[in-house]
């Protein structure tokens, strides 16, 4: 049998040329280089994102590695879009499209097209990706209707220099163009499941992010803390408390991906495995049965320890610093108790739930590996209940799963 992804990238090309489909949008698996997605010699055009460190046995440990292995999907002579990257990045990328023989473009601020737009996804940074996605979806375009494509018509151009982190890398920057109605709609109901994703259930609002890399954190953070507190605006005078759900797998550190959550002040932190429920469902693509369950919940004992010494850290260098009696909330409340005392372990995501739901329930069974009957009464009483969901894109689709329910 082929490994899953690749099983699952063959189905879909016998799907396609079944249903005689007009586009494709073809996203690797891992990398790109040695990619089973590299099958596709002659795309339209090809798009790279922000890149950040991931997958670091397979790709490499620094972002120049990680940009060579990226840079396996250009192909000569078809246009290339990426968008502002790290300086070592955008050089690997500029050298390996001139040995590649394809133009390399980045793609405008999305403020620089010609009439403004809103988009449907939340977060800042998705107005890189929007405009990625218009230069993407422009040159197929360009190509259905016949006209010049757009390697001709940059191929004869000079590179010019660009202003930013990738100032001292010469690339050139892709010509901005007035976006129609159909596109503008496309942008400003576009929904991805799961990528700055707000969903109300009863009390509780989750917040679900499957950010996984340290940069793509720093925006999650950001964008929970913007709308959160844009939420708690409408609850004057009522109680509202601040959960994290936070699993991380594999190679991945969870020092770099809970470090900018450190500074939020949740009121209770969870820890779980991306399994729905402790018992796997055979028949389930969220389940994986290439990790042990005892694996498992020990990343999650060590990303819960993780969490503790960062709050302790925080709070001794917050009490070095100040010299006053007043402190921010975080250190009121481990001032107040012990670090670990809002923490909380628990054997699957669907136990996890049962304590933002029934509080009551948990706090008489098993199924929390810890629980603490002060939280779940906290819980209770709480008018509102805000759920930040992040870490893994698992552990986001598992929790989805459950509340669309």
């Amino acid at each position: 049998m082929p490994p899953y992804f690749l099983f699952l990238t063959v189905m879909s090309f016998y799907v396609f040329i079944k249903e005689k489909i007009q586009a494709a949008v073809v996203e690797v698996g891992i990398g790109g280089l040695w990619d089973c997605t590299n099958i596709v010699r002659r795309p339209v055009a090809v798009g790279i994102t922000t890149l950040g460190i991931d997958h670091v046995n397979i790709l490499g440990k620094t972002i120049a590695e990680i940009a060579e292995q990226k840079a396996g999907i250009l192909k000569p002579n078809v246009p290339a879009f990426t968008v502002p990257q790290s300086e070592s990045a955008m050089r690997v990328l500029r050298e390996k499209s001139e040995a590649v023989k394809c133009p390399l473009l980045l793609s405008p601020p999305v403020e620089a097209y010609e009439n403004a737009i809103s988009l449907g996804i939340q977060g800042i940074v998705q107005n890189v990706n929007a405009s990625l996605a218009l230069q993407l979806t422009n040159a197929w375009l360009r190509q259905a209707k016949g006209l010049e494509p757009l390697q001709d018509i940059y191929h004869n151009f000079s590179s010019q220099l660009i202003n930013g982190e990738s100032a001292r890398i010469p690339i050139l920057m892709a010509d901005t163009f007035l976006i129609n109605s159909n596109t503008r709609e496309a942008l400003e109901t576009c929904v991805w499941p799961g990528r700055f994703q707000t969903v109300q259930k009863e009390k509780v609002n989750f917040f679900l992010d499957g950010a996984h890399t340290q940069q793509s954190m720093k925006y999650c953070a950001r964008w929970f803390t913007e709308e959160s507190q844009r939420h708690r605006e409408n609850m004057a005078n009522q109680t509202v408390l601040r959960v994290l759900l936070f699993n991380c797998t594999g190679e991945r550190k969870a020092e770099s991906l809970l470090d900018p959550l450190a500074d939020i002040n949740f009121d209770i932190v969870m820890f779980c495995p991306n399994r729905i429920n402790v018992m796997k469902d055979a028949s389930s693509d969220l389940s994986n049965f290439m990790v042990e369950p005892e694996k498992e919940i020990q990343q999650c004992v060590t990303n819960k320890e993780i969490w503790c010494h960062l709050m302790r850290s925080l709070y001794e260098n917050e009490l070095s610093a100040s010299s006053a009696s007043i402190f921010s909330p975080r250190v009121e409340t481990i001032t107040n108790g012990s670090v670990t005392d809002n923490t909380l372990l628990f054997s699957s995501i669907s136990n996890a739930l049962n304590l933002i739901f029934s509080p009551d329930s948990v706090s008489k069974s098993d199924n929390a590996l810890t629980v603490d009957s002060s939280l779940c009464k906290l819980i209770r009483n709480a008018d509102h209940v805000q759920v930040l969901v992040t870490g893994s894109l698992h552990l986001v689709g598992g929790v989805l799963s459950l509340i669309d329910t």
